[in-house]
């Protein structure tokens, strides 16, 4: 047994020794937090135009490149070497990796997540880079309001843009976003050339004198865009056009304009999930959250989905009128591209799923949890009952594609439309003359 002197002399050492070993553990973890800071610190990228031809911009060479079991190939292209490079108003551009800061996302309305196959079968990209789904290098830029004639159209075909939509009311400044959960459905498509979408529009300037401004989010079945690549599976696509659809037009990444950022999902390629009417029919569902959002610091709009902020629209592509910082008008619904012919019949291509909004949940085509952002105020929940709402809705032809707000309650789906039609299977359908 140590004396009382020694028992002394040990306990002072083992206090000197329990205030080295926190001396350390506190340096220790200034040395971690300090690493830690430095591995979150994200390196400034700025992007950077491959080749020297403004006239065919074009990525960077891929460094891996995937066949995807869809028949679609995947190119996994350096992040500072996308197309968007080429873009006269990016030249200097420094990415953003992420949003300054994220919006305030209620979990329990988050749909669940179902990645792409390009990333169930591959897992996504390397770091540093992002997919980049392959086209035919000879196939021009497409136009989304200047679809090209089928190669078996004769002259005497014609192209229709049909709708049904719903709006806030054109207010200039009012808006820097939306968001919504849209179902994923299989509508009928007709011909290789027709399409059936469903989508955002955020939108500012005018039609009229060709300074119309759009950022247009959604999916979209349109084989003749797809031809090789599940070609009647609905596709994501992103557009934007800063003329009214005149010549700064885009969809996904064919030219400069959105800039993508994130390693897992494939601008154009095939959705996640979709559902065909038989299974819809059996109560099986499939839909994505989209959100977009304008960044005040970084001046640009972030594109959701799912919550994973997976890009952006610079707001300098737009030029500097319109769509800086602030929209006009939010618009949600469906579009069909159709062709028309010397005759009365309309084209059987179908919106949503190919059921009119009176049919209701789960076989309609939906929008639900529908939110705007107001400049001032940030996300607002459309309220179902009010006027504006009813008063905004819009169809070329009720017969043919329709739209309504149903007040049956669902009671997490906050505010909510079904919207879709059969078009010419409906025989009150007609082509409109």
């Amino acid at each position: 047994m140590a004396s009382l002197n020694e028992s002394a002399l040990l306990s002072g050492s083992w206090r000197r020794c329990v205030a080295l070993l926190l001396s350390l553990s506190l340096l220790m973890m200034g040395s971690t937090q300090a690493s830690r800071k430095l591995q979150t610190a994200q390196p400034q990228l700025r992007l950077q135009a491959y080749g020297d031809n403004t006239d065919t911009p074009m990525h960077a060479p891929p460094a891996q490149s995937y066949l995807v079991s869809d028949g679609s190939w995947v190119d996994c292209v350096p992040i500072e070497g996308q197309i968007a490079a080429h873009h006269p108003s990016l030249k200097v551009h420094i990415i953003k990796l992420r949003p300054s800061v994220l919006p305030n996302i209620r979990s329990s309305l988050r749909a669940e997540l179902h990645p792409q196959l390009f990333a169930r079968e591959y897992g996504g990209c390397p770091d540093g880079h992002i997919p980049v789904q392959r086209i035919d290098p000879n196939r021009p830029y497409m136009q989304k309001d200047r679809p090209p004639q089928a190669p078996e159209a004769s002259p005497a075909a014609a192209g229709i843009h049909e709708y049904a939509i719903t709006n806030m009311p054109n207010i200039p400044g009012a808006y820097i976003g939306t968001a919504a959960f849209l179902s994923v459905n299989d509508p009928y498509v007709a011909n290789t050339s027709e399409f059936s979408l469903s989508q955002f529009w955020v939108t500012a300037g005018s039609y009229t004198d060709k300074s119309l401004c759009t950022i247009e989010v959604g999916w979209q079945k349109y084989p003749q865009r797809h031809k090789g690549d599940a070609d009647y599976a609905p596709h994501l696509f992103v557009f934007w056009t800063a003329d009214a659809y005149q010549k700064l037009s885009c969809y996904d990444l064919q030219c400069p304009g959105f800039v993508h950022v994130d390693q897992s999902w494939v601008i154009g390629g095939a959705m996640p999930s979709y559902s065909t009417l038989k299974e819809l029919q059996n109560g099986i569902t499939s839909e994505v959250a989209i959100r977009v959002l304008y960044d005040t610091n970084d001046r640009v709009w972030w594109l959701y989905l799912d919550d994973v902020p997976i890009g952006y629209w610079p707001a300098s592509i737009f030029g500097s009128k319109y769509l800086q910082g602030t929209a006009a008008k939010v618009e949600w619904g469906g579009e069909v591209y159709i062709e028309k012919w010397n005759n009365t019949a309309h084209s059987k291509t179908a919106m949503g799923s190919g059921l009119f909004p009176t049919a209701g949940y789960p076989t309609s085509a939906y929008f639900r949890n529908i939110t705007y952002a107001y400049a001032k105020s940030g996300f607002t929940d459309l309220d179902a009952n009010v006027t504006f709402l009813k008063g905004a809705m819009f169809r070329d032809d009720p017969n043919c594609y329709n739209i309504a707000v149903q007040q049956k309650n669902y009671s997490n789906w906050g505010s909510y439309f079904f919207f879709g039609g059969s078009g010419g299977s409906n025989p009150a359908c007609k082509v409109k003359p």
